[in-house]
C-alpha cells in the first residue's frame, strides 16, 4: 500500500470533540427521571462507544430492568434534547491538537466521522469548532441498523468515502481514529488498521489498536506513524 492510507475515519465523540461530558450529564438528567442513577465510572468504563439506543439497553439490562419500545424511544428523545441544550450553550470544544491535525490532513486525505451520536449533534458541534468543512462524509447513529461496537458504520463510512473519491477501497487501505477499547478491537478483526487515542480510557487499554497516542497533537501522531503526510507546525 504505497499510499496508504487512503481515507481516514474518525470517531467523534472523545476523539474530536470534549463532548462525552456532555452526554453523560444528558444521560444522567434523563435517567433521573426513571429513577436510575448513572455514576460517572459507570458511563466511562461501560458506554464509551454505544450510541444512545445501546447505551440505555445495556443500563436497563445491566439493572434487571424490562424496557419497552415506547420508554426507549423516550429517553432516546428527551436525552437528545437535553444534548441539544448543552450544545447550543456551548459547552464544548475541540480536544487538544485535533483542529491542527484535521487541517494537516485534509489536504492529502479524504476524512470521514464515524459516529454513535446523532446526525444535528455531530453537525452542531462540527460548526462549532469550524472544522465541518474538512468532512465529506459522515455516518451517524441513524444511518446503521446495528450501532458501535458493531463494525457496520466504519463499513458503510468506507463504502460512502470510495463513492465519493470513485475508487475501491477495503478495510486495510483505511486508517481509523478511535478512543473506545470495545470497538477498536471489533474494526481491527474487520480488518481496519488503527490509531487509538488515550483521552476517555488509559493507553494500556487500547492494546488492540496498532498505534497509540495521548493526544492528537500532529507531531505525536507523525511520530506513530511517519509515512502519514501531515503538515506540523
Amino acid at each position: 500500500m504505497p499510499h496508504w492510507p487512503a481515507a481516514i475515519l474518525f470517531d467523534f465523540d472523545g476523539v474530536i470533540v470534549n463532548s462525552e461530558p456532555l452526554h453523560f450529564q444528558a444521560f444522567v438528567k434523563t435517567l433521573a427521571d426513571e429513577k436510575i442513577d448513572l455514576g460517572e465510572a459507570e458511563y466511562y468504563r461501560e458506554l464509551i462507544g454505544f450510541d444512545d439506543r445501546g447505551a440505555i439497553q445495556h443500563l436497563y439490562k445491566r439493572r434487571g430492568l424490562i424496557l419497552e419500545p415506547k420508554t426507549l424511544l423516550n429517553l432516546m428523545t428527551r436525552k437528545s434534547e437535553a444534548m441539544m441544550e448543552s450544545i447550543e450553550q456551548k459547552r464544548f470544544e475541540a480536544l487538544p491538537g485535533v483542529e491542527e491535525l484535521v487541517r494537516g490532513l485534509w489536504r492529502h486525505y479524504p476524512l470521514a466521522i464515524c459516529s454513535g451520536a446523532l446526525r444535528e449533534e455531530i453537525e452542531a458541534m462540527l460548526e462549532g469548532i469550524n472544522l465541518r468543512d474538512c468532512f465529506g462524509v459522515i455516518v451517524a447513529a441513524e444511518d446503521v441498523t446495528t450501532g458501535k461496537p458493531d463494525p457496520q458504520g466504519y463499513r458503510l463510512c468506507m463504502k460512502m468515502v470510495s463513492d465519493q473519491i470513485k475508487k475501491p477501497l477495503e478495510p486495510a487501505d483505511c486508517l481509523i481514529v478511535e478512543d473506545a477499547p470495545g470497538v477498536i478491537k471489533s474494526v481491527k478483526a474487520a480488518g481496519f488498521r488503527v490509531l487509538g487515542v488515550a483521552t476517555t480510557h488509559a493507553a494500556e487499554d487500547l492494546n488492540h489498536a496498532d498505534w497509540v497516542v495521548k493526544a492528537l497533537q500532529p507531531r505525536e501522531v507523525h511520530k506513530q506513524i511517519p509515512r502519514l503526510q501531515v503538515e506540523t507546525p
